[in-house]
């Protein structure tokens, strides 16, 4: 199997677009998990998974995308979470970077941005692949 640049733990409630971001990471070099809610992600890190990064919607059914960045930092204080909505505001997007958001990646996603932010992240995190 060919090196990956990392793993990245999706996390959103629609299908269509865990598929899409999935794919995108796929391409540019990144191994996959994903998960339909915060819940699921943190059963997933708290189960054993060692994402690299996660990638994490910010609007959803039950756990909201705020409240699954304070969880998974619970668990991983370094890990590298980029936030990620269609809807956002300036104002909600500052405020959980201020809480720990590793960056925002916009909605729909752009090859060019997602690979930027990725990087980005990346090489802010105290964690090395």
């Amino acid at each position: 199997m060919p090196e990956t640049k990392g793993t990245v733990l999706v996390v959103d409630d629609e299908e269509p677009v865990r598929n899409v971001a999935s794919a995108m990471l796929e391409h540019l070099g990144y191994s996959v998990l994903t998960a339909p809610s915060g819940e699921k992600a943190v059963e997933a890190v708290r189960g054993g998974a060692h994402p690299d990064l996660v990638l994490l919607d910010i609007i959803m059914p039950g756990w909201s995308g705020a409240q699954t960045l304070v969880e998974l930092r619970a668990i991983e204080p370094d890990l590298p979470i980029l936030i990620s909505t269609g809807y956002a505001d300036r104002a909600s997007t500052d405020s959980l970077t201020r809480d720990g958001a590793s960056g925002f990646v916009p909605k729909p996603y752009d090859m060019e941005t997602l690979a930027r932010q990725l990087e980005s992240a990346q090489r802010a995190s105290k964690r090395r692949l």
